[in-house]
Formats: C-alpha cells, structure tokens, sequence
C-alpha cells in the first residue's frame, strides 16, 4: 500500500468514524430533548390541575364562610313545592283548578291564563294516611304565592302534612336567597385583594406535589408567580430568572370575570440529573460504543502505520545489512584477486599482508552474522546470564583499555572518572562487556571527526550508574523515544556513513533489563547525548559494605 492508499484508506476510516460518532451525539441529544419535552408537558398539565384545584378551594372557602350556609348544605327527607318556571311580574294572571281523587293519590290540574297565552300543569300528590272528607278537595287551594311563581299549598285543619311542606317551602326560599348571595359574591371583583392573600402556600405546595406524582414527576422543584409584566410576586427570589424563563406555566385564576392576570410557573433545579437517571442506560451503551469505534479506528491506523514502518525499517535493516557484509566480503575478493597474481605469490611479505587482510575481513563478517543471530536470540528472550562477582571499575578499565585503538585512529580521547571505592555487581560478564562496549562505540559513531567521550561510574542509592556521555550530533525529541527500539538507526541523511544494523541499543536494553536494572538517556540535538545504565549491587552480609568488599 503506497502512500497516497494509505491516506486515502485513513480519510475514509475517519469520516465514517466522525459520521457514527455524529449520528450517535445526535440520538443522544435528541432523547435529552424528548424527555425534556415531557417532563415540560407533564409539568404544565400539573400546574393546570393545581390552578382548577385552586380555584376550586376559593370557591368552596367562600361558600363554607356564608353566613346562610346551613340552609344549603341541609338535608331532609320530603317534597318541595312544586313551582311554575319565573314569569313576567307584570303580568296577570287567570288560574283554573281542576282536582280529582284516584285510590289514594290526588291529580290536580292546574291552567294558567295571561292574555292570549295558556300554560298547563298537572300535579300528582299521595295522599298516605292524610284523612279525607268530602269536603276534602276544597281544602285544597291553589294560590299566587309570589309575583312570578305558583306554588302547590294543601290547607287542612291540623294537618302535619301541611306544615312540613310550609317548612319545605321555606328553606328553598331561603336557599334560594342564599344561592343568589353566593353566585353573587363569587363574580365580585376586589381589584386590591393581592394575589399572595388568595394563595395559601402550603396548600399550593401540597397539590403540587400530588399532582407531579400523579404525572410520574419525582424531583425538586420551585414555585414563582409573576404578574403580567414578567415581575414575580410570590417565590424564590434566588431563582427568579429561572422561573421567568421557565415554559410549564398556568393562568392563575382564569376564570375571574375582572382580574389583572397572574401566572404560575415550576422550575426544576435539577432536571438535567432526572433526564440523565432517566436515559443513563441509553447514555451509558452509547458512550461505550463510541469508545469502541474510536478505539478500534485508532488501533487499525495504528497497525497500518506500525506494519508500513515495520516494513520500512526492515528494509533498511537489509539495506545496512548488505552494504556491512559487502564491504568485508569486496575486501576479500580484491586480496585474493591479488594473490592470485604470481608476481605477488613470489613476494613474500606483500603475500602475508594479504593473507592478514583477508583473515581480518573474515572475522570481521563472522561477528557482523554472530550479531544478527544474537539479535534474534535475544529477541525470543531464550538466553541464560551466568553470573558472577564483578568489579565494575576494573571491567570498564579492560573494555577502555581495547577501545582506545579505534578512538585514537579518529584522533580523539576518551576521559575515564571511575568512583573512588569498589563497586561491585553480580551480573554476566560477557554481555556486560558487550553492553559497555555498543555505548562507547554508539559515542563514537555519532561524533564528531575527533570523538570526545566521558565515561564515568558513581553509587546512586543501592544501585550502580554508569554513564557515557559525548559531544555529537545528538538525538531529536522525537528520535529519542525509538533508539531502544530494534532495528531503529537514528537518521542521518541518504548518506551512509554510519555503520551497524540498529542492534546495539536494542541489545542494551535487553541485556539491563535482565539484570535488574534500567537504561536510560538524555540528549539535546547539536550537543551530544548521554546515555545511563543502573544495575543493583551486590549485597554482602551485615558489617560489610560494597565499598570496602
């Protein structure tokens, strides 16, 4: 996959994943705005029940206060009048009787003349244990009781059917009476009555709660009423701009027939939580798709990435690889090209300097394999360390020792400060050796022409540090997070002119790590590196210390 694929192949991965993530914040937000939306119509759909529950209570408060209300709530067994439907009072009238006796009931029909209209109405009374004379019926009178009704009236000496209907007939005057007072009181305005004397908070407080329940409303909430201007009357004056805002309100009062408008409103201080506990479910199964999707985009990029690196890095390893074994092996040919001439087979001291170089080269090419070979054992980790007691500052004085050769032919030094006392490790010889060796030529390779390297040893705590520092080229910020990294070569341009296969700090890190211990470095570009290994030492018995053993 070449580059331009694989940017498109990434473009395309991360507009679906911005699209799935876009859709998903979508349905997200819209179940926050539905369930919002409900709890608003629910609220509002309380607030109209707590406003007719309201007016209700007035209404009923003012007719219990009635100074009649006896009268309207009595009750009693019997049969009121019967009544003619309210008349004209300017009008006269002419009444014609006609009573009758059938078994025990009495029929009375009753004509009622006025001008040019006629109106007829026909009773039925039982008359039960009421006694009856022949002259019964003309004790039976129908009269004008008012000016615009006609009522029924039986008359009969002691008679006490006679008087309860007498009795009857005056509580319905009266709760007729009454009736027009309270029906009157109830459409009378007092425009200077304040709306907070019409409201009793409690009492409001207490439908409101029956009512948000009724309406699967659970969660705290704050009452505000506001007149018609927007200014609150009744309420909590800390949440006064939240309540003026609010969109579930009622009317108060609505049916006052003259009444400067007031308006009830709820605000719920906490109704994002609500809305969260509701949907959580929802939110929580969404969120951890999302987290799905951005992870599995990212390590598929990343795999991309990763391999095409991988790819390249090996193709450089193959690279450095062949253009190391060519040199030695070229070297080779030429010597035994050379010899091959018999002039120079009968030259004696040319044919010996040959033979040394092609002896050289080819041990040279041995230890170029034997590295690639380490590198992949030690990769697999199927390698054992044979430890033993090691002095550290004779060890480093030994591979110093062999490495000056190769720092003098570039003309430079390497400055050795090993720590006064005795440090001793248990580690592997061999790959120590070897580790101390890869730092001190890495310094080297990426010096400048005249190498400059410090090499020094001190006790950090319960730990040995070893450092080797140089005054290179140094390593990028970017570069510095990869050099352990196997087959990484900082680089250097299309020039090669630094040798090795990336093996050595890979080959480092490994052997430190072990043995206990840790590799680390710091560098700033243009002004050289320096690298740091910290092993544990080794720990005698009580009484005798590691820097007197």
């Amino acid at each position: 996959m070449n580059r331009t694929q694989l940017r498109g192949f990434v473009i395309v991965i991360a507009i679906a994943l911005v699209g799935l993530i876009g859709i998903q914040i979508y349905w997200i937000n819209n179940a926050f705005e539905l369930e919002g939306d409900r709890i608003d119509r629910a609220a509002t759909q309380a607030l109209n029940e707590v406003v007719e529950l309201l007016e209700r209570h007035e209404t009923l408060t003012k007719i219990r206060s009635h100074q009649q209300a006896k009268y309207l709530f009595f009750e009693e067994e019997g049969k009121e009048p019967t009544a003619f439907p309210p008349d004209d009072s300017l009008v006269q009238y002419v009444v014609k009787k006609n009573i009758q006796r059938v078994g025990d009931k009495i029929e009375l029909k009753v004509e009622k003349e006025a001008g040019d209209q006629k109106e007829e109405k026909q009773f039925t009374h039982s008359v039960g244990d009421l006694p009856y004379s022949s002259d019964f019926e003309q004790d039976l009178e129908l009269r004008l009781m008012t000016a615009d009704s006609i009522d029924l009236e039986l008359h009969h000496d002691n008679d006490p059917l006679a008087e309860d209907l007498t009795h009857i007939r005056e509580r319905v005057e009266n709760k007729k009476a009454f009736l027009g007072d309270i029906v009157k009181s109830l459409i009378e305005v007092n425009l200077d009555q304040p709306i907070d004397e019409r409201i009793d908070p409690r009492i409001l407080d207490s439908l409101m709660q029956i009512a948000l329940k009724k309406h699967g409303l659970e969660l705290t909430y704050l009452l505000g009423v506001f007149d018609q201007g927007g200014k609150m009357v009744l309420g909590s004056e800390d949440h006064e701009d939240q309540l003026r805002v609010s969109v579930s309100n009622a009317k108060l009062f609505p049916n006052d027939v003259i009444q400067l408008p007031y308006y009830l409103r709820i605000y719920f201080p906490n109704e994002y939580g609500y809305i969260f506990q509701s949907i959580w479910m929802m939110l929580l199964v969404s969120v951890i798709l999302m987290i799905v999707l951005i992870w599995t985009s990212y390590s598929s990029v990343k795999t991309i990435f990763t391999q095409k690196k991988s790819s390249q890095i090996k193709n450089d390893f193959i690279n450095n690889m062949t253009h190391e074994l060519k040199t030695p092996i070229s070297t080779i040919s030429l010597a035994c090209e050379a010899l091959s001439d018999p002039e120079v087979g009968q030259m004696e001291s040319v044919k010996n300097r040959y033979l040394g170089i092609i002896n050289t080269e080819n041990k040279r090419l041995g230890l170029l394999v034997e590295e690639v070979l380490q590198s992949a054992v030690l990769d697999k980790g199927d390698f054992k360390l044979k430890r033993e007691d090691l002095e550290v500052n004779s060890l480093l004085q030994d591979v110093l020792d062999k490495f000056q050769i190769q720092v003098r032919e570039k003309k430079g030094e390497v400055t050795f400060r090993a720590s006064e006392d005795s440090l001793w490790v248990v580690a592997d010889k061999n790959h120590l050796t070897n580790v101390i060796y890869n730092l001190l030529d890495n310094a080297a390779k990426y010096s400048r022409t005249k190498p400059r390297i410090d090499l020094r040893t001190e006790i950090i705590e319960d730990s040995l540090r070893v450092s080797v520092r140089d005054y290179g080229i140094g390593i990028s910020a970017e570069n510095l997070k990869k050099i352990f990294d196997r087959l990484y070569r900082v680089p250097t341009g299309n020039v090669h002119n630094v040798k090795g296969f990336g093996l050595g700090l890979s080959y480092v890190k490994i052997i430190t790590e072990r043995h206990g211990g840790r590799v680390y470095v710091e560098s700033e570009l243009g002004k050289g590196s320096t690298f740091f290994i910290e092993l544990p030492l080794k720990q005698f018995e009580h009484g005798q210390s590691n820097k007197a053993a």
